[in-house]
């Protein structure tokens, strides 16, 4: 309770600083913008009203590139409600609410207040309005800028954890006691410097602790997904109209660091290609990872770490594409890779481990539609997701792409977050999204998704080998019981499993698969610029819950919630003063 307390007097005392010393000053280039913000979806609005495709399916992206981006929109093209979300974005990079200057300097909070009330009928069915979804009760994140080269970032918060939020016993989003409220704040921070040598062209260097997307899709990038939280990055970009780059090491846990390099080029103005490469070796930081223009398979590294005990190297290599034949749609198609065996690494002994090495892969494909129908857009994303059984998963938990963690309150339970999307390997799935929205005032929209999710999918696999936060080295005893085909062992001695062996013919979902529908209904209501209201019902049908063959279970839950932005309120009272200053002149 004694941090609750702090944090709400640090809440009071921001508010009430920057409330009374609003300046005339935009936002600092190098802000930089968390992956669900919704500018992306602005812009994703704007380049499909103008038949392009830019850099906008990434994240996270600074405000100069944002700009840049808006500096290729025809303006003058795009339709009524078009024209609403241009002018939301050159509002939102203006505005000045809650800030205070000193010459190029600005200290800037944005406090707002979430209540949100959840109910769910079937405890044993999985939230579906998740730890993902819901917000901070009260949250007054703090920018600190300078001018358009450097900007500093902490999301301070008042809010329930991510234990509480996976309970079926809470309700609200509001934190009343020192097991629900969360103590791991910031989560959301970085530091950010750069400079734009013209208005296109530019760079950026970031240390954060903030998501990170590469391709934009309903159920997550399945290259990397904005679903991976709570971890350290840094990394440097470089932007431009035609081509990007953008290089980062990214830390999961102790020795375990995810190098990383990023091209990104568009042919013309309807096609962008970009490819991803990274490694994941378990050791210490590898100066040969950082330089930027390596391929990093080219090292062949994992003959280097399998040398030392218990320890290897995962490989990962992406591709993502974006099409726009037409306006108001785009086609795209991202390809993931953690494991390929080319057939002159086969061989006719059985005794060879290579044979039984399973090859991992993942394709995701879809089209979304922005239509301008009167004051707002239909819009329509229709998407299909397959995972081989093993992509993410390598020879150990130790060098397999996934990010673990646990938080600091009692009894809080132990993460586990894929680099990719959120339903992770061993899993076919669909989606479909329908809604109208128009922009500053209301949305309504329908959504159904399919899941069939085999065992390899669930966070159990680590659980069972005793792998999480706080046991990350696996010893060899505990790799005996690994979902791999195979594990080395300390001495080099290798150990087949018995119940994976044929893991290579593998096909998902695998074992007992669990198959998830659930149908979904929201809407957004916007009384005025700083009161907004939403509501969500979804029902899930689960078949074979939990991996069991013939339970069925059935789940409906409900939310409602309400957002209040405080820095609203001033400026509408801000404006309604100077009218009745103007008027009383008149």
């Amino acid at each position: 309770m004694k941090r609750l307390k702090i944090c709400a007097a640090l809440f009071v005392f921001c508010a009430a600083f920057v409330f009374a010393q609003g300046q005339k000053a935009g936002r600092g280039g190098q802000t930089l913008l968390e992956p669900r913000h919704w500018i992306y979806d602005s812009l994703q609005i704007l380049e499909q009203e103008c038949g392009i495709v830019q850099f906008s399916d990434q994240a996270p992206l600074n405000l100069a590139q944002v700009r840049a981006m808006l500096g290729e929109i025809d303006y003058d093209s795009l339709s009524a409600p078009g024209k609403v979300h241009y002018d939301n974005i050159i509002e939102y990079l203006q505005d000045s609410a809650f800030s205070v200057n000193a010459s190029i300097m600005q200290v800037r909070a944005e406090p707002a207040l979430n209540l949100e009330g959840y109910v769910k009928t079937n405890s044993s069915a999985p939230w579906f309005y998740d730890r993902f979804e819901k917000k901070h009760f009260l949250e007054c994140p703090i920018t600190i800028s300078v001018a358009d080269y450097a900007s500093f970032y902490a999301d301070i918060f008042a809010g329930i954890n991510k234990s509480a939020a996976q309970d079926n016993d809470t309700f609200c989003n509001v934190p009343y006691g020192p097991n629900n409220f969360d103590v791991n704040l910031p989560h959301n921070a970085y530091g950010s410097v750069g400079y734009a040598f013209t208005d296109t062209v530019g760079f950026n260097i970031r240390v954060t602790n903030m998501s990170q997307a590469f391709g934009r899709a309903e159920t997550g990038s399945i290259i990397q997904s904005e679903y991976l939280t709570d971890a350290t990055s840094a990394a440097l970009s470089i932007y431009s109209p035609i081509v990007q780059y953008a290089g980062a090491i990214t830390q999961y846990n102790n020795h375990r660091y995810l190098y990383s390099h990023k091209v990104d080029a568009r042919i013309g103005k309807k096609v962008q290609v970009s490819f991803m490469e990274a490694a994941l070796p378990y050791g210490d930081m590898d100066l040969r990872f950082f330089n930027p223009m390596m391929f990093l398979h080219n090292y062949a590294s994992w003959l280097d770490y399998q040398k030392g005990d218990n320890s290897d190297v995962g490989s990962f290599f992406g591709i993502k594409a974006n099409f726009a034949p037409i306006k108001s749609l785009r086609i795209f198609a991202l390809w993931s890779m953690t494991q390929f065996q080319l057939p002159v690494e086969l061989s006719e002994d059985d005794t060879d481990k290579d044979n039984y090495v399973p090859n991992a892969m993942g394709v995701q494909l879809g089209v979304e539609s922005y239509v301008p129908i009167k004051s707002g857009h239909l819009h329509i994303n229709v998407e299909g997701y397959y995972a081989q059984p093993y992509l993410y998963i390598n020879s150990s938990p130790n060098w397999s792409f996934v990010k673990t963690s646990s938080e600091s309150n009692s009894n809080a339970k132990d993460f586990y977050e894929w680099i990719g999307s959120r339903y992770g390997p061993d899993t076919v799935a669909a989606s479909f999204r329908a809604s109208y929205e128009v922009p500053k005032k209301w949305s309504a929209g329908f959504k159904y998704l399919f899941l069939a999710r085999g065992e390899l999918s669930e966070p159990g696999i680590f659980k069972a080998v005793g792998w999480g936060p706080r046991v990350l080295n696996i010893g060899d005893s505990d790799l005996g019981k690994w979902v791999y085909p195979f594990t080395t062992a300390s001495d080099g001695s290798t150990q087949f499993s018995k119940k994976y062996k044929d893991g290579r013919n593998l096909a998902a979902p695998t074992g007992t698969p669990e198959f998830v529908n659930v149908v979904t209904l929201y809407g957004t209501y916007r009384l005025n610029d700083w009161l907004e209201f939403m509501s969500q019902p979804s029902l899930a049908i689960i078949l074979n819950s939990g991996h069991e063959s013939g339970k069925t279970e059935f789940s409906f839950e409900f939310v409602l919630g309400a957002r209040i932005k405080f820095t609203k309120i001033k400026k509408n009272n801000a404006g309604k003063k100077e009218y009745a200053q103007n008027d009383s002149e008149n």
